[in-house]
């Protein structure tokens, strides 16, 4: 029976409609798909969405009696593979969920939800490998994903909060989306909620292990929180791969820097500028290095041509202003003054030109000036910094607690032999001993005591705040203790 104009509009009216009831009401949808299919048998969309219906009402075995005789009949309907495979995955069969999602992509690759369930139940098969590439191509079509545009775009503009209420509804319908996990870890990361941002790498990295960008994300994260030595582990991962990427070398760098390899971080720092001369931020980190290593002349050198290449770059400035020998001329001042009058300045550049025209100021004995520049720094580092004064406090009442006559004794024995602690705190390459009071001594013990308070934690637990970790944890403990003294006498590079 041939259909009318009218009639062929009101069946695609009807379709549309039973779309729009399958989130509301999938139910009520299988209803409509079953009417217009009284009216019009074995029409392909009516039995493509009655399957969906039954599927998401939780009925894969009735889903899939309408949509694998469909997919036979329709073998280039993409949209039909696709439903089929996630009702196989809803059944629990694994095997035919995989092929059927494989036909799926075959026909139109460009699905990011076909790649991400085919990863899913590639693992199911304990197919890791295969999983690994389908996660592979699943972060290549998820950049087009209109789903994360809106989060894509509030990540650009900063707008953090807003990104981070649709990433976190967008992981609550996919939590596997690897894509999604790393954009929230971004978030995290801008918030300085570094703990979070590395527990959501980690699950990113467990899906996809292979996924480049979220291991140097990862890497970046674990350097921020002081672990040098893991975040070590990750980048000479992703030199293997890519041993010339100028963004992985410069985190290389960066890296050595913290575990005391200064001269191989200047090498590596080197050899990047050496092919790409107009990074002013790679040139301050140079400067930093070398400012490490005592070659204070270089080091003026090389801040002061990142702020040729961008006269903005507030930390180089800062980073001058921080060699405590050196003294900015009337032009630097000048500079600084017309660098604070711009209103698209951020903030972290903002509170380091405050902080060197602060000290630019007090050089000249322009005290009430440069305070008020200081206390301007001071007011934009507040806001930026999560500080916590009660917990500080907390800590050092606690510390008074604890750290009784009584329990030194109890304790007696526990520790390790005090010229065994004083070689460690040297260490290969590290300022003599003798020599702890000078600029790299202070600098080497300042890191020891931040290896210290990072062992404890791990020897007490993850968290180290006074009420729950050290020192309130020592009374009544052992063997952790042998942690805190690995730390000191050898035990460990991530120090």
């Amino acid at each position: 029976m041939s259909r009318t104009p009218e009639s062929v509009g009101s069946v695609d009216v009807a379709l549309a409609h039973t779309a729009q009831l399958l989130k509301q009401d999938p139910a009520l949808a299988a209803e409509q798909a079953c009417e217009i299919l009284n009216v019009v048998p074995g029409h392909p969309q009516a039995r493509l969405l009655l399957g969906i219906a039954h599927r998401i009402s939780g009925n894969p075995s009735i889903a899939l009696a309408a949509l694998e005789p469909l997919a036979r009949e329709q073998p280039n309907s993409a949209a039909t593979w696709f439903e089929l495979g996630v009702a196989f995955g809803d059944a629990r069969r694994a095997p035919e969920a995989v092929a059927a999602l494989q036909r799926a992509l075959q026909l139109k690759p460009d699905m990011p939800d076909g790649w991400r369930l085919l990863a899913e139940y590639l693992d199911e098969t304990g197919d890791a490998a295969a999983a690994d590439q389908a996660r592979a191509q699943f972060i290549k079509t998820v950049n087009r994903d209109p789903r994360l545009m809106a989060a894509a775009t509030a990540l650009c503009e900063n707008e953090l909060p807003r990104a981070e209420v649709l990433l976190r509804a967008h992981l609550k319908q996919h939590e596997t989306d690897v894509a999604a996990l790393r954009m929230l870890a971004e978030v995290a990361a801008r918030l300085r909620r570094y703990g979070d941002a590395q527990t959501l790498l980690e699950n990113c990295l467990e899906l996809a292990p292979s996924f480049s960008a979220a291991r140097n994300n990862y890497a970046l994260v674990l350097l921020r929180q002081r672990k040098p030595a893991e975040a070590l582990r990750q980048i000479e991962r992703l030199l293997a791969e890519d041993s010339r990427n100028p963004g992985y070398r410069n985190l290389h760098a960066a890296i050595l820097a913290n575990l005391g390899d200064v001269t191989e971080s200047i090498e590596v720092y080197e050899s990047v500028l050496k092919e790409f001369p107009k990074q002013p931020k790679v040139w301050m980190s140079l400067g930093h290095s070398l400012k490490t290593a005592g070659r204070l002349d270089d080091s003026v050198r090389a801040y002061r041509h990142a702020i040729e290449l961008d006269s903005t770059l507030g930390e180089a400035y800062w980073s001058l202003a921080n060699l405590k020998t050196f003294r900015f001329a009337v032009e630097d001042v000048v500079t600084m003054r017309a660098a604070l009058a711009r209103p698209n300045l951020t903030p972290e550049d903002r509170l380091h030109f405050e902080f060197s025209l602060g000290k630019a100021l007090e050089d000249a004995a322009a005290y009430e000036e440069s305070f008020a520049h200081y206390s301007a720094g001071s007011e934009i580092r507040r806001t930026l910094t999560h500080y916590d004064a009660d917990d500080t406090t907390a800590q050092m009442r606690c510390a008074k607690a604890v750290f009784t006559p009584e329990l030194i004794a109890r304790r007696a024995g526990l520790g390790v032999d005090a010229a065994r602690v004083r070689g460690r705190v040297r260490g290969a390459g590290e300022p003599d001993w003798r020599s702890r009071t000078t600029r790299h001594g202070v600098y080497w013990t300042a890191r020891r005591c931040h290896a210290v308070r990072r062992a404890s934690g791990r020897a007490h637990g993850r968290k180290t705040r006074a009420r729950d970790g050290f020192p309130a944890a020592i009374p009544g403990r052992t063997a952790q203790h042998r942690a805190l003294a690995s730390v000191l006498t050898g035990g460990s590079r991530d120090c």
